[in-house]
C-alpha cells in the first residue's frame, strides 16, 4: 500500500467492521459456530480446512470475487453499479436476496 489511512479512515473502517455496527454483517458466520459446537472445528488446522472451503468452494468464493472486483474499480475510479449488479445476481434464493438487499440498506442508512 503506498498511502497511509487517516486515523478518521481507519476508525470509520474499523466501526463498519465491528461487531457493534448494526447491520448484522457479523452475524453471517456460514455456520461456524454451529460446526465448532457439533465438533466439526476443534483446532487450527479444522478451522483452515473450513475456510478454504468457504473461499474455495462456498459462498465466500462470491465475497472474495465481489470485493475484489470492487476494490480493482474503486482504485481506477470505476463504476460499482455492475458489482453491485452482479452481488445481487448471485443471491441464489428470494430468501437470500431479500437478506443481501435488506443488510445493503442498513448498511447504507447506518454509514
Amino acid at each position: 500500500m503506498t498511502e497511509q489511512l487517516s486515523t478518521v479512515t481507519l476508525l470509520r473502517l474499523m466501526a463498519w467492521l465491528s461487531p457493534a455496527f448494526p447491520v448484522g454483517g457479523f452475524s453471517y458466520s456460514h455456520g461456524l459456530e454451529r460446526a465448532a459446537h457439533d465438533g466439526l472445528i476443534a483446532n487450527r488446522d479444522d478451522l483452515a480446512g473450513w475456510l478454504e472451503t468457504l473461499v474455495e468452494i462456498g459462498s465466500g468464493w462470491n465475497d472474495a470475487v465481489l470485493f475484489a472486483e470492487a476494490w480493482r474499480r474503486a482504485r481506477d475510479d470505476g463504476d460499482l453499479n455492475e458489482v453491485a449488479a452482479l452481488a445481487e445476481a448471485l443471491a441464489g434464493s428470494r430468501e437470500r436476496h431479500m437478506e443481501t438487499m435488506l443488510q445493503g440498506a442498513a448498511f447504507l442508512k447506518a454509514a
